[in-house]
């Protein structure tokens, strides 16, 4: 419990510097907060409105950030005066896209790392350890647009069977799981494609080592059956990193996930993000930054849980300290 109050009170410090930042951030070079968030070149009665609305942005920065803070806290996520959109109506209508673009991104990355890894380093060297260290290594080269472009030329255009361009759209898996699968495949299969090359790199590694460690040895010389040696032992004992950089990309697919929305759709918060840094939408940025923040101190302070499971010592160690 102790630990976990411990890595609350540092997720309030990061929450705090990181939003606090990304205000002062998109008030540089602003004479007045006030015109930019009513749209730049707008009558007097629209700049008005906006501050009646949020009075605070002539304020100090410091005062300013109180305010917005307050307002996040209670459910307030500001409102986009371009599009006419409060932004909690924004996240209901496009994070859901952007959730599962990520997740199905991670489940094929962990679906590629996990055989690829594990058979690598059981037949390091070997036929297929070689290929499948230059075909990893030919992924991780290519950055996701790329990716995008080829699955777009190569799946989409071909084939004919997923939607083009702008014309997917958001279909929930408990509605459609057709045209679930249809609409998120392939945007999935951008950013899953680079983060199982990544990740199998990594499960490799450290499957090298544990396959060489003494408990793996004693295993083997009291009979253990190889299939279990390498997929229960020795691959619990290799996670640990793996699971690490699962964690730590959580706020990397944010940003994958706008060339996703971009070549594929749907729409989702990545999408949103560049469209608001572009218009200059200060209350949305700081919202979106806000919820991205959350979500990836969230997912890390799971995976710290999660390590104690996979690894009894960790666990002994923290009761310990």
């Amino acid at each position: 419990m102790r630990y976990v109050l411990q890595r609350l009170f540092q997720f309030l410090i990061v929450f705090v510097i990181v939003t606090f930042v990304v205000m002062v951030f998109t008030r540089i070079g602003s004479r007045d907060p006030v015109r930019d968030l009513a749209g730049g070149a707008v009558g007097e009665a629209q700049i008005e409105e906006v501050r009646q609305d949020y009075p605070y942005l002539d304020k100090p920065l410091v005062q300013q950030y109180v305010y917005w803070l307050g307002d996040f806290v209670t459910g307030d996520l500001g409102r986009s005066y371009l599009q006419s959109q409060e932004g909690i109506d924004m996240f209901k209508q496009r994070l859901p896209a952007t959730l599962f673009i990520a997740f199905w991104a991670i489940v094929i990355g962990l679906l590629l790392a996990v055989p690829i890894g594990v058979y690598s380093a059981y037949r390091r060297d070997g036929p297929f350890d070689r290929i499948a260290s230059v075909s990893s290594f030919g992924v991780i080269s290519m950055p996701p647009v790329v990716v995008g472009v080829a699955l777009l030329y190569l799946v989409v255009v071909r084939f004919g069977y997923f939607p083009t361009v702008g014309a997917s759209n958001y279909v929930a898996p408990w509605d459609s799981p057709i045209g679930h699968f249809k609409n998120f495949f392939v945007p999935a299969l951008t950013l899953g494609l680079g983060l199982g090359s990544v990740w199998s790199r990594f499960l490799r590694a450290d499957m090298n080592l544990t396959l060489q460690s003494d408990f793996i040895m004693l295993a083997k010389a009291k009979g253990v059956s190889p299939g279990r040696v390498l997929w229960v032992h020795a691959l619990r004992a290799s996670v640990l990193s793996l699971v690490t950089s699962v964690a730590l990309q959580t706020s990397a697919l944010i940003g994958g996930a706008v060339i996703s929305e971009t070549f594929f759709g749907p729409k989702g918060i990545g999408e949103r993000l560049v469209f608001a840094i572009q218009g200059n939408d200060i209350l949305i940025i700081q919202a979106i930054t806000a919820v991205l923040v959350v979500g990836v101190v969230i997912a890390n302070l799971l995976v710290d849980l999660l390590y104690a499971v996979i690894d009894p010592r960790i666990r002994h160690m923290r009761q310990l300290g």
